[in-house]
């Protein structure tokens, strides 16, 4: 019986939705920019900047992802209704802020993508092995057994 595919937050970040998620972001910023401009007598946008700047994190090379984020301070800036007085102090800390979070996020998924493929490793190693592995939690449930083991004790050992 085949399982049903879970959907992971991470899948976001694959290579393989690299351009679905470029141009999301892309119209994201536009989309932004534009309502923005409209309400800037009324309220300023500056903070959603930050989510296009997330999605992008992990598909851009760190200097990239650091343009985007004083890209954006600077439109944020250009439609804002703040006094002028305090300009480059504000617009210095949004750019610090948004390249800040966008390289945040760009180093979170890197480290998950180095972790899942750690994970991938070791249990290749461990099914693979001839040696019998098995790990036991504190209350004495076996949380993995190889197959060697299940071969050793003559049972399967698993759950499915």
């Amino acid at each position: 019986m085949k399982r049903a595919a879970t959907w992971r937050f991470e899948q976001i970040w694959e290579e393989r939705n690299r351009w679905k998620m470029q141009a999301i972001s892309a119209a994201a910023i536009l989309a932004i920019a534009a309502v923005d401009w409209w309400t800037k007598p009324y309220v300023s946008l500056g903070f959603l900047y930050l989510f296009p700047i997330m999605l992008l994190a992990a598909f851009l090379p760190r200097w990239a992802v650091v343009l985007l984020g004083i890209g954006c301070a600077v439109l944020s800036d250009l439609f804002s209704s703040l006094d002028p007085s305090g300009e480059a102090f504000r617009l210095g800390f949004e750019a610090l802020a948004l390249a800040g979070s966008g390289l945040f996020v760009s180093e979170l998924v890197r480290n998950r993508r180095l972790t899942l493929e750690h994970q991938e490793r070791l249990r290749v190693l461990v099914e693979t092995s001839p040696a019998a592995i098995v790990t036991i939690d504190e209350r004495g449930f076996i949380e993995l057994a190889n197959r060697s083991e299940e071969r050793r004790v003559g049972k399967e050992c698993r759950s499915r």
